[in-house]
């Protein structure tokens, strides 16, 4: 029951949220899956958005004015978005080499934030002040009302019709200049906005860290109830010995900092509480550590004497009458022996015998050893050789290029474009 416990709070506290966060290099690159122009891994958009959207950027990618991609993520975890966008435009290297015409839209659902990433070579065209324009106009309302792919359909064909224009006739609107002085990502303003958006992080967190303190104080009074349910004390004290952990401190410092001093006093309360025997219903009595040896087996001594394993030995004064409890610690180097089977094995090296080169691979070697029945075991494993790892950018791609759920003549890769962080973002 305690392996059950445990596992359950380990999900509780390391997947609360229940969405993968990506990070720069786990976004599936849609050009090397065959889906195009658009990544949306929690399928965030249906087909036909995700077709409509690809058919607008191929055009534009074969009037050879720009080269889009689309980004949809449910969570990037804490990463600023516009920091997200930046350094993916640049690891896929969206936009040709040469003309640096290249657009990220990148979508982050659970900080309800777009971005725009343009290349050095479209700013001119694409203004930052054009790109927040068009968020506001085009996409935050419909984005607003849970319409997330109609709102970057029609953001997107707001830039294609720009593309589309002639690009010296393209100039911002009165309109636009406006926001450029006033708004997000401008110059002269991008102070305002670091600091607004840092506001909207920290009430995400508030909010986050209220949820889940409450959630996690709910948790604990239903265990609460039902150890206090139990008239074994040994099951009252493995119910909730979970939160006699420190890592209470760390995740929720209040109210748990009270929590723990009053579980650490009821635990301790119920493993010293005296036992009724089972077999003759008289009252028992614990031995102390050195009392209880006499009733132990070399093994449990052996883990005694590493502090792996705790015992508690009761007896009722009858011959035969005895009770042993066993406690074993949360973590611990020692884990179960293969012969022996007492919690006594650990690891005595972990050593390189020959390092790794980038012409042959190395060796390692490993010993383990148990501290009870004294059997070894030394292993030696194989350390790949070093590899040179090589940029992402217009050079070969490791696809194949075979058939896809979306064709259309495109190429397989990014053209090797950059960007130095011209664009712009909206929140909803």
């Amino acid at each position: 029951m305690k392996k059950y416990i445990f596992t359950f709070f380990c999900f509780l506290i390391f997947g609360f949220s229940g969405f993968s966060q990506y990070t720069i290099t786990t976004v599936p690159d849609p050009k090397l899956t065959g889906l195009g122009f658009v990544s949306n891994p929690d399928a965030i958009l249906n087909n036909e958005e995700i077709d409509s959207l690809n058919s607008m950027i191929q055009k534009i990618e074969d009037s050879s004015k720009a080269q889009i991609a689309v980004v949809v993520l449910q969570s990037i975890g804490n990463v600023v978005p516009k920091n997200f966008a930046t350094e993916l435009f640049n690891y896929w290297h969206v936009g040709d080499s040469e003309k640096n015409n290249g657009l990220l839209i990148l979508l982050v659902m659970n900080q309800h934030r777009v971005e725009f990433e343009t290349g050095y070579g479209i700013e001119g065209i694409l203004s930052d002040a054009a790109c927040y324009d068009i968020q506001q106009k085009y996409m935050i309302p419909e984005f607003k009302n849970g319409n997330y792919g109609k709102g970057m359909i029609q953001g997107v064909k707001a830039v294609v019709n720009i593309f589309l224009t002639k690009a010296e006739e393209i100039k911002p609107t009165e309109e636009m200049q406006s926001n450029n002085t006033n708004n997000l990502y401008n110059n002269n303003s991008s102070s305002e906005n670091i600091l607004r958006y840092s506001s909207e992080k920290d009430n995400d967190i508030l909010i986050f860290y209220i949820t889940f303190s409450i959630f996690a104080i709910l948790i604990f009074f239903v265990l609460l109830f039902v150890a206090i349910l139990k008239k074994d004390f040994f099951i009252r004290y493995q119910l909730l010995r979970i939160f006699r952990l420190y890592i209470w401190f760390i995740l929720i410092p209040i109210p748990f900092i009270g929590i723990y001093f009053w579980v650490k006093y009821l635990t301790n309360k119920w493993r010293d509480t005296p036992r009724i025997s089972a077999k003759t219903g008289k009252i028992m009595h614990k031995l102390s550590e050195t009392e209880d040896d006499k009733f132990l087996k070399k093994g449990e001594i052996a883990e005694e004497a590493v502090k792996s394993v705790d015992y508690d030995v009761w007896i009722s004064g009858e011959e035969d009458d005895i009770l042993i409890q066993k406690y074993k610690r949360w973590f611990s180097k020692y884990n179960a022996c293969p012969k022996c089977k007492y919690k006594t094995y650990y690891k005595v090296y972990d050593k390189v015998i020959t390092s790794a080169t980038y012409s042959r691979s190395g060796k390692g070697e490993r010993l383990y050893k148990c501290t009870n029945c004294g059997f070894s075991k030394k292993i030696t494993y194989t350390i790949p050789k070093k590899t040179r790892t090589s940029s992402s950018g217009s050079g070969s791609s490791s696809w194949s290029g075979g058939s896809s759920s979306w064709s259309s003549g495109g190429s397989s890769s990014w053209g090797g474009g950059s960007s130095g962080g011209g664009g712009a973002g909206s929140s909803w």
